[in-house]
């Protein structure tokens, strides 16, 4: 089912696909809570803040799940999540603001112009294991390039503190466009145009796991 995701941008919409899912369902919370900014401390225009004056600010999400988060199914070590942007766009960099329960271990990029043909952008990534309590974000940078859809291959969940809840999670995820010359120009890019969200499915048992 698509669900509609309040933003400025034309049709955008955001999904879960049960077909890719453990036996519960598709998760916990809202997928959209990854990108609505809900659980920031601070926000910022689309288009028109600056990231790496945002970043530099060191805006923190707040640790409260409900409203804010995204967890995976109970069980599960392993998350897929592919972010449409609506558009091609050139970015360069990631912020990443790691649950902090929970969280993602190891973390994939793969990117796609028709978002069924992928290619790797960055592998091995370790975003922060953050303690319990409001977190800042992890910003991972690449050579820019050119693509509508960013796919997230999380794995290694949960990490180890506090590791309360079995599954990976996400608090909220920007990106940095570099498609115009100066530097000082880079704007924030959110990756709410539209998100199409799957967490990796394991065979259903009699138990769901």
């Amino acid at each position: 089912p698509q669900h509609s995701a309040a933003t400025p941008h034309s049709s955008p919409y955001a999904s879960i696909n049960r077909n890719e899912q453990p036996c519960s369902g598709p998760g916990f919370g809202s997928i959209n809570n990854t990108f609505d900014q809900a659980g920031l401390s601070s926000g910022y225009t689309l288009g028109v803040t600056n990231f790496d004056a945002y970043i530099a600010s060191n805006p923190s999400h707040t640790n409260f799940f409900s409203g804010f988060e995204f967890f995976g199914n109970f069980g599960t070590n392993s998350l897929q999540v592919t972010y449409d942007f609506g558009s091609v766009q050139m970015i360069n960099a990631l912020a990443l603001w790691n649950e902090e329960s929970s969280g993602i271990g190891q973390l994939n990029l793969l990117t796609s112009l028709n978002g069924s043909t992928f290619t790797s952008l960055a592998t091995g990534l370790s975003p922060t294991d953050n303690p319990a309590g409001s977190y800042l974000a992890d910003v991972f940078t690449f050579g820019a390039v050119s693509t509508r859809y960013v796919r997230f291959e999380a794995s290694g969940c949960p990490q180890a503190n506090p590791g309360s809840f079995p599954a990976c999670a996400i608090g909220e995820v920007a990106f940095r466009t570099a498609a115009v010359p100066e530097p000082a120009s880079w704007a924030m890019m959110i990756a709410g145009f539209g998100l199409v969200g799957a967490t990796m499915r394991r065979r259903c048992t009699a138990v769901a796991v």
